[in-house]
């Protein structure tokens, strides 16, 4: 009876020496990632075949120190501003201010809402934009992930043109489009000729039917200075062509 208890003991300290093992490796891994090393959910990126990377963040980032951030190689960050008709992203005005005060070119995303009038959401996301010189492009995020999933391509595809007349409307600033591959081909595909796109796929590099600028090739990059997960990702072009590109 001693002998096995003894034996039982050996083996649970084995158990646990494994489990503290395989939890300090994670740790490790977790604490040493950066923008070139990417976990779950995202494809390994090459410096030297795409040398200008960024981020993308919203509240669900958490606190943001962009001076810590801009030392990390970081080129431009896209932050999101509003969503639908009434949402503010709660982080924002810091955000934005914070990331301009450290001198990383800006880009601001609107989420679109399928179910909310294109011109109420465009209308929103224009008055939170007064004031605000951002460097890259204004972002209209079109996929169906949190969207509501009963109402036609047309009428969203009409909607997004509601939205885009408004815009265009209202002054010359270069609007582009973010999507994800199934909700490009089912809603942008076709209809926005002339638009740059800014695709996220996390298997290979994109494959559309024209150029892409902007890759977004992560969800879960961790950078020394943000306290959550950010989006990883790059611009298609060399850094002659990134400087051509924010004239």
């Amino acid at each position: 009876m001693t002998s096995r208890v003894v034996k039982r003991k050996n083996r649970i300290g084995a158990y646990a020496i494994v489990i503290v093992t395989v939890t300090l490796a994670i740790f490790l891994i977790d604490k040493l990632a950066g923008p070139n090393l990417v976990a779950p959910e995202g494809v390994e990126i090459n410096k030297k075949d795409y040398p200008v990377t960024g981020i993308d963040v919203s509240a669900h980032t958490g606190k943001i120190d962009f001076a810590r951030i801009r030392k990390q190689d970081i080129d431009f960050v896209f932050i999101k501003a509003t969503e639908g008709a009434y949402f503010v992203d709660a982080n924002f005005e810091t955000n934005y201010r914070n990331a301009k005060l450290n001198n990383i070119p800006v880009g601001i995303y609107h989420f679109f809402s399928f179910n909310v009038n294109g011109k109420e959401q465009a209308n929103h996301f224009y008055v939170n934009l007064i004031g605000k010189t951002p460097g890259l492009p204004y972002v209209l995020d079109i996929e169906e992930w949190a969207n509501q999933y009963d109402i036609s391509t047309d009428k969203v595809i009409s909607e997004i043109m509601s939205f885009i007349a408004v815009l265009n409307s209202k002054g010359s600033h270069k609007i582009i489009f973010y999507s994800n591959e199934s909700s490009y081909e089912k809603y942008l595909k076709d209809h926005f000729d002339g638009y740059d796109i800014w695709i996220c796929s996390f298997k290979k590099a994109p494959d559309l039917d024209r150029k892409w600028t902007f890759w977004q090739y992560s969800h879960k990059g961790k950078l020394d200075g943000a306290k959550g997960w950010v989006d990883l990702n790059v611009f298609n072009g060399n850094m002659s062509q990134w400087e051509k590109y924010m004239k």
